[in-house]
């Protein structure tokens, strides 16, 4: 009974502090950019779960299989469908915004997670910051990347703001400190593993193994570096990345990948439905949110696996 009594009363204290009126439900759309990306997965794992906090918060989550024009089109159905809410991964955010502005025309307020709110500033955003995110594994190579050392560098979609702020980040941190460091070479991956494979494999060619190494914008593009190295022998490089993923870690677990900067996707949908609980009871009419970033390396690997074992990324 009395533990009975002690969740009532958590209960009435959270619909008290929420603002919300007792009882009252609302619709919520998540849409989420391609849930077969690693990082989309734990986005909207982590929604579904974190819910569970918000009785008052329905929440319907929409994959967009990485196809603007289906994010267009679900964004457009959010407002005939009536929800109260969209909470929205873009995919490309200069080919959403007037979409997304038209939703907040019809008066239904709009959250962006995983991506900036250009264009689009009426509505709220969750994001990390991309400057800061490339400054971190740039630190870490700092200490790490020997005098005189060749690098190369693995950017991702030109002009995107995320890619372009970590580059930069990398430049102030890392490349502005070390003028006796050599860039061999830049290519944009696209954020692919595979693109990153076949830049590399080039590059193996074209340098050999005097590349001692990978400065990459994310993950998957080092993550291909380094099987590309792997198959042509070569065993010494140094891989830096950003996104903190699953597969990451546990190539940083394999003395593979050096360091990440984590990009944490649990910590982003839960800002994303706080700001959501308030706006929606009328506390706020929008906010902007920057997700810190975190080094993972060799000293705390073991504590990022954990997580990653526990959200479901590990099996």
């Amino acid at each position: 009974m009395k533990k009975l009594l002690v969740v009532l009363l958590s209960l009435a204290m959270l619909l008290c502090c929420s603002g919300f009126a007792e009882g009252e439900t609302y619709e919520v759309a998540v849409l989420i950019g391609d849930r077969t990306a690693t990082y989309a997965s734990w986005l909207a794992q982590s929604f579904e779960e974190i819910v569970a906090q918000y009785p008052q918060i329905q929440l319907t989550v929409m994959d967009c299989s990485n196809d603007i024009g289906a994010q267009i089109s679900n964004l457009e159905n959010c407002v005939s469908k009536g929800f109260d809410m969209v909470i929205v991964q873009p995919i490309d955010v200069a080919a959403t915004s007037d979409t997304i502005n038209m939703v907040i025309d019809a008066g239904i307020p709009v959250c962006t997670v995983n991506g900036s709110n250009e264009g689009c500033e009426r509505a709220s955003c969750v994001d990390c910051d991309p400057v800061q995110q490339g400054s971190i594994p740039a630190e870490q190579a700092l200490e790490l990347v020997p005098e005189n050392a060749n690098v190369v560098v693995l950017l991702g979609p030109s002009g995107n703001f995320h890619s372009n702020g970590r580059r930069e980040g990398w430049q102030q941190t890392f490349f502005d400190a070390r003028p006796d460091v050599t860039i061999l070479d830049e290519q944009i991956a696209n954020w692919y593993k595979d693109e990153g494979m076949a830049l590399m494999e080039d590059w193996i060619i074209k340098y050999g193994d005097t590349i001692d190494a990978v400065c990459s914008m994310n993950d998957a593009m080092a993550l291909g570096c380094i099987e590309a190295a792997k198959a042509a022998g070569l065993n010494d490089i140094l891989y830096f990345g950003v996104d903190g993923l699953a597969d990451a870690c546990l190539s940083i677990q394999d003395n593979e990948l050096t360091a990440t900067c984590v990009q944490n996707a649990y910590d982003q949908a839960n800002a994303a439905l706080d700001i959501t609980s308030r706006v929606l009871a009328g506390e706020i009419e929008q906010e902007t949110y920057l997700s810190p970033g975190e080094l993972i390396n060799s000293d705390n690997i073991d504590e990022w696996i954990q997580i990653h074992t526990e959200n479901g990324q590990i099996q």
